[in-house]
């Protein structure tokens, strides 16, 4: 299983276990115990307690720490390559395959932009590549849209229709072509949707990606990483919702699994 990048709240719980098991923030307060054990003396117990509780605060808010601790964590997460993909555009539909790697392209400049930025925006990384992961599992159903809109030519169905409702016969089999129209123009229509909000989702990520730089520019703090994270997070739902309602179209296809 691939490791995803580093987030604030990781660097967080990393700094407090850090500060926790320090060898000089445990060894001190123990030792304290341990004289007021052998002296008899045991309120130094609760001396200790409060110690230990100091040393670990001092060295949680200590910026060289922090420094050295951030160096270490970032520093491995920084060795991490990116998961391997789940689709193949090669064996996407070329207008398929065009929105996705238009899409990976700009999460590549993305992950340049963090690399090369002095800022830490390994949240926006891990965002970014989630955005890209669903995008490709909507991709991947987009191609069974495609694949299926291919193989169905509509016009024998409103041929038969049309037949129909000249000879005046309003039974369940008109009723049924109907529906199967209606259903296929669904699936067109959700077909082109999803080119749509491809296109839409690559300019937004571009956005991102310039923002990164000018915020890395501009020295901005961590709220500007958590902005840009939640925009990408919003681009997900989108996704999200988009890939629901290519679902529905595609079950309601009377010959499809």
């Amino acid at each position: 299983m691939t490791d995803k990048p580093v987030t604030r709240s990781e660097l967080q719980r990393s700094l407090v276990v850090n500060a926790l098991t320090k060898p000089l923030n445990v060894l001190v307060p123990a030792a304290v115990v341990v004289a007021g054990i052998v002296l008899g003396a045991l309120w130094l117990i609760a001396v200790a307690v409060v110690v230990y509780a100091v040393l670990a605060a001092l060295t949680f808010f200590d910026g060289s720490e922090a420094e050295r601790v951030g160096k270490r964590v970032y520093g491995t997460a920084a060795k991490r390559v990116p998961p391997p993909r789940q689709a193949d555009l090669a064996k996407l539909a070329p207008p398929i395959a065009q929105q996705l790697g238009a899409a990976r392209a700009e999460e590549a400049r993305i992950r340049t932009a963090v690399a090369d930025a002095d800022l830490h925006f390994e949240e926006v990384t891990s965002e970014t590549d989630a955005l890209v992961r669903a995008m490709e599992s909507i991709a991947i159903r987009a191609q069974r849209v495609y694949d299926y809109l291919a193989s169905h030519d509509p016009r024998p169905v409103q041929a038969r229709l049309a037949q129909l409702e000249a000879a005046g016969s309003e039974g369940d089999l008109a009723g049924a072509l109907r529906e199967q129209l209606a259903a296929y123009e669904k699936l067109s229509a959700q077909l082109q949707r999803f080119y749509e909000e491809m296109e839409h989702i690559t300019a937004s990520l571009s956005t991102v990606g310039a923002q990164v730089v000018s915020m890395s520019a501009a020295s901005d703090g961590e709220s500007g990483q958590r902005e840009l994270a939640g925009q990408v997070r919003d681009l997900r739902d989108q996704v999200n919702a988009l890939s629901d309602g290519m679902r529905e179209a595609y079950a309601a296809q009377p010959d499809t699994p």
